[in-house]
């Protein structure tokens, strides 16, 4: 989860928040972007250590965009 930081504008005083990434969503980011570059010059050797990483940070990369594990809709009651 991204990491608010307070800013004040110094022309007009008014306070605002910032969203930083995390140390992991920065690399997490950056190693998406890796592969997408991987993926476009069709270098499978280091697109498979690529996902390796990603798998072992717990990112699950399909079909061009990143998911989350826990991100599954849950049934209810009224999806019957």
């Amino acid at each position: 989860m991204p990491e608010e930081e307070k800013t004040t504008n110094v022309r007009t005083g008014e306070e605002s928040a910032v969203e930083t990434p995390t140390a992991d969503e920065a690399y997490t980011a950056a190693l998406l972007r890796e592969r997408e570059a991987y993926a476009r010059y069709d270098r499978t050797d280091r697109l498979q250590a690529v996902d390796a990483e990603l798998k072992r940070l717990g990112v699950n990369y399909v079909g061009g965009r990143e998911t989350a594990a826990e991100s599954k809709p849950r049934r209810t009651a009224r999806g019957k």
